[in-house]
């Protein structure tokens, strides 16, 4: 999902595989976000460094249920005019490395979906 997140923030347009791995709340928050980045005409260069573990796991609830915590490292991640390619200038400053929560389902096919991917912008790892 992460990757599909990714390049729809690269290129300002949703990404035709999101909807494989994202649902409810998570697709609507990056529809969000791209939302915004159209209405900006910025993109996202770079790359987020990721260290994803699953911290529950419910193979007997109906749907399976799981939920991802990540450490997500955005140093290397910026916001740039789509047309020039400058960068803007980040609105905070500090740690650019926080802990992401997601919660995700199997379907009835057996692909897990995510239906939450929340930043947690107070807790660093």
């Amino acid at each position: 999902m992460t990757t599909a997140e990714a390049r729809t923030y690269a290129t300002a347009k949703l990404d035709p595989e999101l909807e494989k791995y994202a649902t409810h709340k998570a697709l609507s928050d990056i529809s969000a976000t791209l939302f915004y980045h159209q209405q900006q005409k910025t993109v996202m260069r770079g790359t987020v460094e990721r260290d994803p573990e699953v911290v529950k796991l419910d193979l007997d609830a109906d749907p399976a249920e799981a939920t991802v915590q990540d450490c997500a490292d955005s140093s290397e991640y910026d916001e740039v005019d789509a047309e020039t390619g400058k960068v803007i200038e980040k609105k905070t400053t500090g740690d650019r490395r926080h802990v992401m929560k997601a919660e995700a389902f199997r379907n009835a096919a057996g692909a897990w979906r995510f239906t939450s991917h929340t930043i947690e912008r107070g807790e660093k790892c």
